[in-house]
């Protein structure tokens, strides 16, 4: 059962960078439609208020320790929930704009934008429009993932191995080996190395 809120939205940051948070968090209190704006660096705790507050609008990092923000946003639709949802992620690859929008979300930007950019993309998602800003990437455009994919190539670009990334995945390591060699298969590449090359992967942030 939701908690009931104040009049006007309720946003939620959910990112596990606390600083950025706090900036995202002070660009929506500009903006008067929002009542209450809050944050969450721990990706646990903020999966849990998102199932016992009313959310209005998500921002969501996709790079969560421990946790996939896509598979996370892809559950909480199946659970019912129905806030406007922003992705924000250091990478700027056209593959991850994509599956933001396979997954429900109505927006997509990267933090190596301006994080003014933020206060367009929630104004134009809450207009009822979406706001899909990336960089234009042709070298990923021909390459398409599936979900599990997707998961276990964002894991491994953050340089985890599959024995990690099966414990988190709750995956045994024999099929994230077979995950990781259809992903280099794909584009065509023979190590996560050359992968990130190949795509421009930002996987430091800020």
């Amino acid at each position: 059962m939701y908690k009931t809120t104040k009049s006007g939205l309720t946003g939620l940051v959910l990112d596990d960078h606390p600083l950025v948070c706090l900036a995202m968090k002070q660009i929506l209190e500009r903006n008067p439609r929002f009542t209450e704006v809050l944050v969450e660096s721990d990706p646990f705790v903020g999966v849990k208020k998102l199932r016992q507050t009313k959310i209005d609008f998500l921002i969501l990092d996709v790079n969560l320790v421990k946790l996939d923000g896509f598979e996370v946003l892809r559950r909480l639709r199946l659970q019912g929930f129905t806030g406007k949802t922003l992705f924000v992620s250091a990478s700027e690859s056209r593959l991850y704009s994509e599956t933001a929008m396979r997954v429900g979300a109505d927006g997509y930007i990267s933090k190596s934008e301006d994080l003014s950019i933020l206060q367009d993309a929630v104004e134009c998602i809450l207009n009822g429009y979406s706001f899909f800003k990336v960089s234009t990437d042709t070298k990923s455009t021909d390459v398409e993932l599936s979900k599990q994919e997707l998961a276990v190539f964002r894991f491994l670009v953050d340089g985890k191995s599959n024995k990690e990334i099966a414990e988190i995945l709750s995956l045994s390591p024999k099929t994230i080996s077979t995950y990781k060699s259809r992903i280099l298969d794909k584009y065509k590449v023979n190590s996560i190395l050359e992968l990130m090359n190949v795509n421009d992967i930002l996987i430091n942030g800020f």
